[in-house]
């Protein structure tokens, strides 16, 4: 049995962490700090406010994930969880640690394969971050389930972004651009990655919850459509898998009505 997690993480900037590099005052305001922070790394005239930081200036709002399960002779994918972590709810570390402690283990004390869609350059290296900056033990992310997450090109973490651009040799396809092609849903309900940081400072954390399943479900349809393309998956197995997803699905959408658009 194979097993496979596809992940995505939400994030904001760690303001406090960001005291303490730029040496602010303690009773700077955070707006204030939030500009100096973006300065640092503003290009061509971006907005300090909303700028991209690199990923060590960020902590962990939310992590989504979706597990898979396949034969090892092969068939269809077959969806048996999916869900979120939240801070507010739960600590950072907390959420960092039910994450990792969730992941599964097959017979063999083997863990799954991770999916993401950009998660080379700032899904894990966060985790890495985030456990570092809190101090927390993370065996899980260095051979503790015997599987190597940090080899760009192996199979143990497979980011879409970089399988299908042949790892930058063409440009880097965006998780809309690729769900456009397929017709798959995605940044639905009027929320996209440069709008969690507003959406967090004004407490409207479930939406950024749904937003970060949004993003998994639509990972882990680009990866089921990747699978049809190589070859990996016949045309009745993807079926299968696509359907297995949405009967999880229909067990979410009453709580969760903006995933109601992986239904059709």
């Amino acid at each position: 049995m194979t097993t496979l997690v596809v992940f995505d993480i939400e994030a904001v900037p760690d303001l406090a962490a960001a005291r303490r590099l730029l040496a602010c005052p303690e009773d700077m305001p955070d707006a204030e700090v939030r500009r100096k922070l973006g300065e640092r790394y503003a290009r061509d005239g971006a907005d300090p406010t909303t700028t991209f930081l690199k990923v060590p200036m960020y902590r962990i709002v939310c992590i989504a994930a979706l597990n898979a399960k396949r034969e090892d002779a092969g068939g269809p994918w077959a969806v048996n969880l999916m869900g979120s972590r939240l801070v507010g709810e739960k600590s950072e570390a907390e959420v960092l640690l039910g994450f990792l402690k969730a992941l599964p283990l097959d017979g063999r004390g083997v863990g799954p394969m991770l999916v993401t869609f950009g998660g080379n350059g700032f899904d894990l290296p966060l985790l890495r971050y985030r456990a570092f900056a809190l101090g927390l033990p993370v065996p899980t992310l260095h051979g503790g389930g015997r599987r190597d997450y940090w080899h760009r090109f192996g199979q143990d973490h497979i980011d879409l972004c970089d399988v299908l651009s042949t790892f930058g040799a063409s440009a880097k396809p965006s998780l809309a651009e690729l769900a456009a092609l397929a017709s798959i849903p995605v940044k639905i309900g009027g929320i996209d990655g440069s709008q969690v940081e507003a959406y967090v400072e004004a407490g409207r954390l479930p939406e950024v919850a749904d937003y970060c399943l949004s993003d998994v479900l639509a990972t882990y349809s680009v990866f089921l459509r990747f699978g049809l393309v190589r070859g990996d998956l016949s045309p009745a197995h993807y079926e299968a898998s696509m359907e297995s997803m949405r009967a999880t699905v229909k067990k979410h959408v009453d709580r969760r009505p903006l995933l109601e658009a992986f239904l059709t």
